[in-house]
């Protein structure tokens, strides 16, 4: 059947069409325009698609793996700084003067996993290792959006929450003990024997070097299993001194700093989370489920989105830096190896920059040894943040990298490049003569890892007190340069 001209819509009926005003709309009415346009967090968005509507409800809030990544880290560095505080001399030149990779592989080799106990007290296995457990998993579950407002209950998605924080847990715990930025890494727990609950006092009948001393080298599944387990068994437990002794005092007293305070006393492992992605060590997310990141989270997080005036510098300059150097009057002096570089920098953010830099110095060494000769190239790779205007700019950065060495050796008609671990830290000052054109001055602190001729002395690893690490021993040489040149800007 075909409609005639008289049956056609009007265009007022039609989708897509002028529509007559309609006064009372909130839409046509001037006041509504003068408010921010912010739809609640539970609307849907409503499309017209061919007449008809659909609606699209509002995406999920994903799980913040950035946030339990590092939040985790920053747990791992306060855990490691805590022991190398506290490190005897032993410890402290194992980290400092051994080879990293080497010593970590042969102490991961050594894992003895016949036995429970690794030898440590009841406080550190049973108390210690269970809290580390409880800290690992609330930093899953502040960063869990199904998880973070759970309170105990008998709920399937409480203890749903809690196994994963209990998943978190065991993948985290592992890392500590084993994994290449944990104990087995630094300090290499496996990688040698100690004797334990004995009297380093000669002359005592429980002396350690007395025979029958039981020797360790901290080894076990012990940790393995407590650290999860118990650690989600204290966090379920102090979940309940939250819901029947913390939260009730805190409903009555709101406004009690006091009654804060025992919160937070109560509950030691989710007030170290707290604190750890910035919040009051007694924040409970249940309390404001509308909110995950902190004040000082999401002034950072603007900081880092800001986006760059510029995308990329590049700065030819003149380098002096002063090492250690062989001369044929002198071995082993320091002086001014003078050459040129190149620096790159790539815009991440405002005020977030990628930077590599890469030097030459030519004949830094004329005469070579073990680990140093020839001349040295330099490269690092790393970031850099600071403040920047129109007509300057003071930043700071942070770039590992390496110190290669084109001769070295002690034999001669055998000399071979060499490559060592180096780490430079710079502040630098740029002077911006037009948009595209200035003036970087830099000071460097650049720290070099060379091999030494010593090596640990004869009877380290006899038995009982093996040794499984390498006893050759490297010095950290810190060696002041300057860096002055021009720099383009795009």
């Amino acid at each position: 059947m075909v409609r005639g001209s008289d049956d056609l819509p009007s265009v007022t009926e039609l989708v897509d069409g002028p529509q007559p005003v309609r006064p009372q709309d909130p839409i046509f009415n001037p006041a509504f325009h003068s408010r921010p346009l912010r739809a609640p967090v539970d609307e849907f968005d409503v499309v017209a698609l061919g007449g008809r509507t659909t609606r699209h409800p509002e995406a999920a809030e994903p799980f913040h793996w950035k946030g339990l990544l590092l939040q985790s880290f920053s747990f791992e560095l306060l855990q490691h700084a805590t022991r190398i505080m506290t490190a005897d001399q032993n410890d402290r030149h194992i980290l400092l003067n051994s080879p990293f990779w080497s010593n970590y592989w042969a102490s991961a080799q050594q894992f003895n996993m016949g036995r429970w106990n690794d030898g440590d007290s009841i406080k550190v296995n049973y108390i210690g290792h269970p809290m580390q457990g409880a800290i690992s998993g609330y930093i899953e579950v502040q960063n869990d959006p199904r998880g973070r407002t759970q309170e105990i209950s008998r709920s399937r998605e409480y203890w749903r929450s809690r196994f994963r924080a209990f998943l978190w847990n065991t993948v985290y715990s592992t890392q500590w003990e084993i994994g290449p930025l944990g104990e087995t890494a630094i300090f290499n727990q496996g990688g040698f024997t100690y004797p334990i609950r004995c009297n380093k006092k000669p002359g005592t009948p429980d002396y350690c070097e007395n025979p029958g001393t039981t020797y360790t080298n901290n080894t076990g599944w012990v940790d393995f299993i407590i650290t999860p387990v118990v650690g989600t068994l204290w966090l379920i437990g102090e979940d309940t001194i939250d819901r029947y002794i913390s939260d009730p005092l805190v409903r009555r007293h709101p406004n009690n700093f006091g009654i804060k305070v025992v919160r937070a006393s109560l509950n030691p492992p989710r007030s170290l989370a707290n604190m750890l992605r910035g919040r009051y060590p007694w924040y409970r997310d249940y309390e404001h489920p509308s909110e995950y990141q902190s004040p000082v989270q999401v002034r950072f997080q603007r900081l880092l989105s800001e986006e760059p005036v510029e995308h990329f510098d590049l700065s030819l300059h003149y380098s002096s830096l002063n090492v250690e150097t062989n001369h044929t009057t002198c071995m082993n002096c320091r002086q001014a190896a003078t050459g040129a570089g190149l620096e790159f920098g790539l815009r991440l953010s405002r005020y977030l920059d990628f930077v590599s830099d890469v030097s030459i110095y030519p004949q830094a060494s004329p005469v070579s040894s073990l680990s140093v000769g020839g001349s040295l190239t330099t490269a690092t790779f790393g970031f850099r943040s600071g403040y920047s205007t129109k007509r300057y700019a003071v930043k700071v950065g942070l770039s590992p990298g390496f110190a290669s060495y084109s001769r070295t050796g002690t034999d001669p008609s055998s000399l071979k490049r060499n490559y060592n671990f180096a780490a430079a830290a710079t502040l630098s000052g740029d002077l911006r003569l037009s948009n595209h054109f200035g003036l970087r001055a830099s000071a460097v602190q650049m720290l070099i890892r060379y091999k030494t001729t010593e090596r640990d002395p004869d009877g380290i690893g006899t038995p009982p007190r093996l040794s499984f690490l390498s006893h050759d021993n490297y010095s950290n040489s810190t060696n002041w340069g300057v860096q002055i040149g021009p720099v383009l800007r795009f």
